[in-house]
């Protein structure tokens, strides 16, 4: 075992911070002194003396000038805007200076404290879900502020989150999906059908490229996204997947390289010739197309969560939805489609292209060994039970 080193003692970090630790008069002193080994090592220093000398640590020495909010808030930005894609750090930006900035920049950081983090938050006249977006920034920022010893204490550790209602989703039947696609715009039709029967993200589609194709193997390399005209790689180590491709879906691809392989490295682009942008598709075609085929108003992504609702259907296991889609748990799949959820036996996409897209016919030839077929029937057995048969 390593021995610690003789000019820490009385010292230990936790995290990122290191703290003075001492017993005086049987009492047990723990003080956050800095982020720094060297400055945690001077205020060490200072605080022994004045137990060597004065028997305690001294309560009347001067308060440090705190900073004020704003100043460690361009400090934190500086360094976050080097740690996080430039999409990410615009939402911070907007989070800060819409709502957070005009209520504490100019209040000392070490004066901000729960209380009044909850009270700032109940003002707020907005969902949830964006209250607890909009705390994201200055959690990160008070961290930072704890670490680099500015402030004693994170207030930001005793605000919990608000609880978020998990919205409705709108999926679309597989006879809805026909009838759109059947009047869809010709030139996005292929882009529906993958969405439809891949589950890919809008922006995984967008930044998707045609060296991620791989034909012979079968499946989509999802390898990139594109937000806000930015691509990068996706946010979770579940996104970076390969999907099976489904024979709709390698048809798609193949009508689609008439279109775009060799004048351009994406696989989907718009009238113009670019990248896809989800507003415009969302406006220009999803929403018309809807109108058109007679179908109800929903947003764009629920051709994901049509994609995922139509798998579990059709008897998919929910694992291997799970992976199709990018999830990183089951979690998403069991709470948000549990009721699609059916007792399944595959888990390769067949039972969707089975049952669903291609169903085969449910009535064959009788035949004169029909009899002994029907004697030999077992029901749909669990796996376990069907070998214990067998």
């Amino acid at each position: 075992m390593a021995k610690k080193n003789k000019k820490d003692h009385h010292l230990k970090k936790r995290r990122d911070v290191w703290y003075f630790e001492a017993m005086v008069r049987g009492k047990r002193i723990k003080k956050a002194l800095s982020g720094s080994i060297t400055d945690a090592r001077i205020l060490r220093d200072k605080y022994l003396k004045e137990i060597s000398l004065l028997g305690d640590i001294q309560r009347n020495e001067p308060v440090k000038e705190s900073k004020l909010f704003g100043e460690v808030a361009q400090q934190w930005a500086k360094i976050m805007s080097q740690k996080v894609k430039s999409s990410t750090m615009k939402d911070y930006r907007g989070a800060m200076n819409y709502y957070i900035l005009p209520k504490f920049g100019n209040v000392p950081i070490n004066d901000i404290d729960f209380r009044g983090v909850e009270e700032f938050r109940s003002t707020m006249k907005c969902s949830n879900k964006r209250k607890n977006n909009v705390l994201v920034p200055m959690r990160s920022l008070m961290k930072f502020a704890f670490r680099a010893g500015l402030i004693d204490k994170n207030p930001m550790d005793l605000v919990e989150n608000l609880t978020v209602s998990k919205p409705d989703i709108y999926p679309m039947s597989i006879e809805e999906v026909h009838r759109f696609l059947d009047i869809v715009n010709p030139q996005y039709k292929n882009f529906f059908i993958v969405a439809f029967y891949s589950g890919m993200r809008f922006g995984e589609m967008a930044a998707l490229k045609w060296k991620n194709i791989d034909f012979k193997l079968g499946v989509i390399k999802v390898r990139e996204t594109r937000v806000r005209k930015e691509e990068g790689r996706p946010k979770t180590a579940g996104s970076i997947r390969d999907i099976k491709m489904l024979p709709p879906t390698v048809e798609a691809f193949r009508d689609q390289r008439k279109a775009t392989m060799g004048k351009s490295d994406y696989v989907f682009l718009n009238f113009y010739g670019r990248p896809l942008l989800p507003n415009s598709v969302s406006f220009h075609i999803w929403k018309p197309g809807l109108k058109k085929a007679g179908l109800k108003p929903r947003s764009l992504y629920q051709t994901r969560h049509t994609f995922a609702t139509l798998m579990l259907d059709a008897g998919e296991l929910p694992g291997w939805v799970q992976k199709m889609m990018g999830h990183e748990s089951l979690k998403m799949i069991l709470e948000r489609y549990y009721s699609y959820i059916k007792n399944y036996q595959r888990d390769d996409g067949s039972a969707f292209m089975d049952n669903v897209y291609n169903p085969s016919l449910k009535e064959t030839d009788k035949t004169s060994d029909e009899d002994e077929k029907s004697e030999n029937f077992t029901p749909n057995l669990h796996q376990d039970e069907k070998r214990k048969l067998a």
